[in-house]
């Protein structure tokens, strides 16, 4: 049976072939023998073997969930066969035991005589699962030559997480280096003054030369940019009581009693030198970036001065309540509230003490003669008036016998200057005016800002 059996043709593979079981029913007379049986079912374990491995080696196997495994389904090639009689071909480092059950793959099926169950064989675990099935009994699966090792995911998540923040860290780096360009670059650039710019600070400058000649002591130094220190020298002021000041420049507000504060100031110093160390405004002149101001500097800070401020207010307070009791001068009432507050520069208040024991004096009002100064500056001229028909002279010459008494060579407190002044209202009144700035603690021991 064996010789006829040898004749027949070998049963046809049907490709394409779904899951679905083979025909019902095929003559009992082709039914195969077990030997035989074993040799086919080696050549599909072979032939599924190096389809795997060459799918597997191109990198493009595209793989699915891992099929159920049946675990009454054994494939085991029978040692020395290759299932067409010879010897069974060595499987290729790195192959997978088992048969890879792809949904996607085209079942074959071997016609038989007798029905044969189909079900799913047992897949090959993931190359990193410590479980995986071995090639052969008792050996463990290498990968074939030339294939990438596949990064754990532990590693592979640690170097996503380590792009991302790198890559994060490279978008933030980029944007502000963008917001910086732009607004670098988008900066318009700085324009030259235009014609009336320059007439403005010119004549700011000039106004400020001219007020502080007249109005600021010769015993004080003034400190000044070169520009500024320029002008006051041609206006007069002595270049001796100057001091220039740069970027090299030491501390002026030791040496200094006064500061002109101009753009180029600010520059140096910022806003510090009126905040810290020059709280007080002498006057102002222009406005915008070309504004100048003129400032009282405080050696010992701003806090040391306001403090020395308080005491002397109170001192002139005492002093020029005396005053309003005097017989021989008349103080109107505004005059005398600026008295009893002590709003007087003390110098003045004991010029006109002095005078009134002379001859009789009248009042008309007291003021500051600076643009834009401080409020809590003493109040440092007083317009006294030039016809006074107690002192039974002519107005001509009550003003020349005043301006003699004030101005004798030995008083200690003489004004800087005694001028003829008439008042809107047409009135001719004598302005008698001290220098500025202001000295603080004449009824005390200290006599500096």
């Amino acid at each position: 049976m064996a010789d006829e059996e040898r004749g027949k043709e070998l049963p046809q593979r049907v490709r394409g072939a779904t899951r679905a079981a083979p025909p019902a029913s095929v003559p009992s007379s082709s039914a195969l023998s077990d030997e035989l049986r074993q040799r086919m079912q080696a050549a599909i374990a072979a032939e599924r073997s190096g389809a795997a491995i060459q799918e597997h080696t191109t990198g493009s196997q595209r793989r699915t969930n891992p099929p159920a495994t049946n675990s009454d389904v054994t494939v085991q090639p029978p040692e020395g066969s290759n299932g067409k009689g010879g010897q069974a071909a060595k499987p290729e480092p790195g192959a997978r035991s088992g048969v890879f059950a792809e949904e996607e793959d085209e079942l074959t099926e071997w016609v038989s005589p007798h029905p044969v169950t189909q079900s799913k064989l047992a897949g090959a675990r993931p190359a990193n699962s410590k479980q995986a099935a071995p090639a052969q009994a008792g050996r463990p699966v290498s990968p074939p030559p030339g294939a990438a090792k596949k990064p754990s995911p532990r590693r592979a998540g640690g170097h996503l997480g380590t792009w991302l923040v790198l890559a994060v860290l490279a978008g933030l780096v980029a944007g502000v280096l963008a917001v910086a360009a732009v607004r670098h670059f988008g900066r318009p650039a700085a324009r030259p003054p235009t014609a009336a710019q320059l007439r403005k600070e010119a004549a700011a400058r000039a106004a400020t030369a001219s007020w502080l000649t007249q109005h600021v002591s010769r015993d004080a130094t003034v400190a000044c940019d070169r520009v500024m220190c320029a002008a006051l020298t041609a206006r007069g002021f002595p270049a001796r009581d100057l001091l220039v000041l740069g970027p090299a420049s030491g501390d002026p507000f030791r040496s200094a009693a006064v500061v002109v504060d101009t753009p180029a100031m600010l520059g140096l110093f910022g806003s510090s030198l009126a905040a810290a160390w020059a709280p007080d405004v002498l006057a102002s002149f222009g406005s915008g970036p070309a504004r100048i101001t003129i400032r009282v500097i405080a050696p010992h800070g701003a806090a040391a001065y306001r403090a020395l401020q308080n005491l002397d207010l109170a001192a002139r307070k005492t002093a020029e309540a005396a005053l309003l009791h005097g017989s021989q001068i008349f103080v109107p009432a505004l005059a005398g509230e600026q008295l009893t507050a002590g709003q007087v520069d003390s110098r003045l208040l004991l010029a006109l003490a002095d005078l009134a024991g002379q001859q009789p004096i009248s009042i008309v009002q007291f003021g500051d003669d600076g643009p834009g100064s401080s409020a809590d500056l003493p109040l440092r001229f007083v317009d006294l008036a030039e016809n006074v028909p107690a002192a039974h002279q002519t107005p001509a010459a009550y003003v020349k016998s005043v301006r003699a008494y004030l101005g004798r060579a030995g008083n200690k407190y003489r004004p800087a200057s005694m001028t003829t002044v008439v008042l809107a209202n047409g009135q001719a009144v004598l302005r008698v005016d001290f220098s500025a700035p202001s000295p603080l603690g004449v009824f005390g021991t200290q006599s500096g800002p």
